[in-house]
């Protein structure tokens, strides 16, 4: 698919850029759903399987180059840790080398939730028959 000089491509995608940001998020806020019905084994489990099964449905219905999606997924993860970090109480007076520490940290859980999205994208785009998949 050629790129228009007029950006349509990118406006077509900002609902799959918006989506994979959600399934981002989705990380986040699952396993506050979940602690009082569920155990923590269990709750891992289900926040990997859920940005897996988000990864296959927006690679099938966006199948070109489905990195773009694990990228997506992650996007949002730093600026809610940044916000949790601010309107955390037990952090009165936040310095510059503590929430550096602190996103150099959890930069490696980033990474971690972005490995299932990536495959379940790559798969969706597989089994939708995409041509791209670089």
């Amino acid at each position: 698919m050629a790129r228009s000089p007029d950006g349509y491509r990118f406006r077509r995608d900002y609902v799959w850029w918006v989506l994979g940001a959600a399934l981002g998020l989705w990380t986040l806020w699952s396993p506050d759903l979940l602690r009082p019905l569920v155990d923590r084994q269990f709750q891992n489990y289900f926040v990997l399987g859920g940005l897996f099964v988000g990864g296959v449905t927006l690679g099938f219905f966006k199948p070109d180059r489905p990195w773009r999606w694990a990228v997506a997924s992650i996007l949002l993860l730093p600026p809610a840790d940044l916000t949790w970090l601010i309107r955390n109480p037990q952090f009165t007076a936040l310095e510059v080398g503590h929430v550096v520490r602190h996103l150099s940290t959890q930069a490696p859980s980033y990474l971690v939730h972005a490995l299932p999205v990536l495959v379940g994208a790559y798969l969706g785009s597989f089994l939708s028959a995409g041509a791209e998949l670089y």
